[in-house]
Parts: C-alpha cells; sequence; structure tokens
C-alpha cells in the first residue's frame, strides 16, 4: 500500500483545480471567560490539511492551545489534541487548570470513543487524562468556540483577539446538540441522546 502522501500527491497533480493536500494553519487568540469572572487569553492554532474542495481549508490535523496562568501571567501551559476533536472549556481551581475535550474522528491520541468528553488536568506538572465525575462544579458552562455556523465567518480568519462575548454569541447560535442537552446544560448530562455515557472513563477501551 502506498503511503498517504504518495496517493494525496498524486491526485494532487492530476485534479489540481479539484483536489489540495497543503496543509492550512490557523493562528488566532481567544479571551476566555473564567468561572470566577477572570479572563485570560489563549493562542490557538489549528493545522488542517488532506483532500479539501475548492475554498475549503480541509480536515483539521491538530490543535494546539496555549494559555497562562491567571495568577501568573508569565507561567505558560500547553495542550495539543489531534482529528477533529475540539476544546469545550478551560478554567482553573485552585490554581490547577482544566479542559474539556469532545472527542472527534481521527484522533490517534486518545482511546476515548467518539461522542465522548475527555477531561484533562494538571497532576504533578503534566496533564492526565481523568473522570469527567472529577470536574470541579463551578464549572457550569463552555466557554470556547467549539462550533461555527455554515452561515457565519470562520472566527479563526478574524485575526485578532475573538472576545469572550463573541465566543458566547457562537455558543448561543449554534444548531449542534452536545452531548444529548442543548444551551448551558452540557456539564449536567451524564448520558448522550443514545444513553451512552459521556465520561470516556466510563469505557473499558480506556488504556489506565
Amino acid at each position: 500500500m502506498k503511503p498517504i502522501w504518495h496517493v494525496c500527491l498524486s491526485v494532487s497533480l492530476l485534479l489540481p483545480a479539484l483536489a489540495g493536500c497543503t496543509p492550512n494553519t490557523f493562528e488566532w487568540k481567544e479571551e476566555i471567560l473564567l468561572h470566577d469572572g477572570r479572563k485570560i487569553i489563549a493562542e490557538r492554532k489549528d493545522v488542517a490539511g488532506g483532500w479539501t474542495e475548492p475554498g475549503q481549508s480541509g480536515s483539521t490535523q491538530k490543535r494546539t492551545i496555549t494559555f497562562p496562568d491567571p495568577n501568573d501571567p508569565k507561567k505558560k501551559y500547553t495542550h495539543q489534541i489531534t482529528g477533529s476533536s475540539n476544546y469545550l472549556l478551560l478554567d482553573f481551581e485552585k490554581g490547577v487548570p482544566w479542559l474539556i475535550v469532545s472527542v472527534g474522528p481521527f484522533s490517534v491520541n486518545t482511546d476515548c470513543p467518539i461522542g465522548s468528553y475527555e477531561t484533562f488536568t494538571q497532576v504533578n506538572g503534566a496533564w492526565r487524562s481523568v473522570s469527567y465525575s472529577e470536574l470541579p462544579k463551578a464549572f457550569a458552562n463552555p466557554n470556547m468556540s467549539v462550533t461555527y455556523t455554515p452561515d457565519m465567518p470562520d472566527p479563526r480568519r478574524k485575526g485578532k483577539v475573538l472576545s469572550a462575548e463573541e465566543i458566547q454569541a457562537l455558543l448561543a447560535s449554534k444548531k449542534r446538540v452536545l452531548a444529548g442537552a442543548t444551551g448551558t446544560t452540557w456539564r449536567l448530562v451524564q448520558k448522550n441522546d443514545h444513553g451512552r455515557p459521556i465520561d470516556c472513563q466510563a469505557y473499558p477501551a480506556v488504556k489506565k
């Protein structure tokens, strides 16, 4: 079997008007509203590539987020996910960062099933995947621009900071249902609309 990049190269040479294989990189910033009212600026980077149609950026291959400690802006954290997974929430509790990731297809760095939530926090200076049940109760709402509706400009192309107010507008206007819940009640839901747990740690396939 030929490596995928050989296939991609061959197709792009044969059909340059219909497909492309050059990765597209989007870099932008988001103003994250924490549960205690403080705000931090997170630096976002998406790398997309693979098969594309004219005018399209291709599927996401990797997402990276870098953000400061609200108590010590010089202290930075970086986290990365793959495939079409995306970040739902970033917050701090007692100086410890937490992240919620909605797991999507083609994610090679997780054993969590598609459609589940993976919860990350820092333990002894390193990111660790933990049970969703350990998420601090103060984290009530998603606070990141997780989805974009087709009728709005891609916020990654703004070229400036995406404000907390704009993020909330994006969340309010999204048409997709998050894990069987709508609006701001997603955190309280333990199962999706098919009755499956949303906590990826509930699945035996998750590596311990």
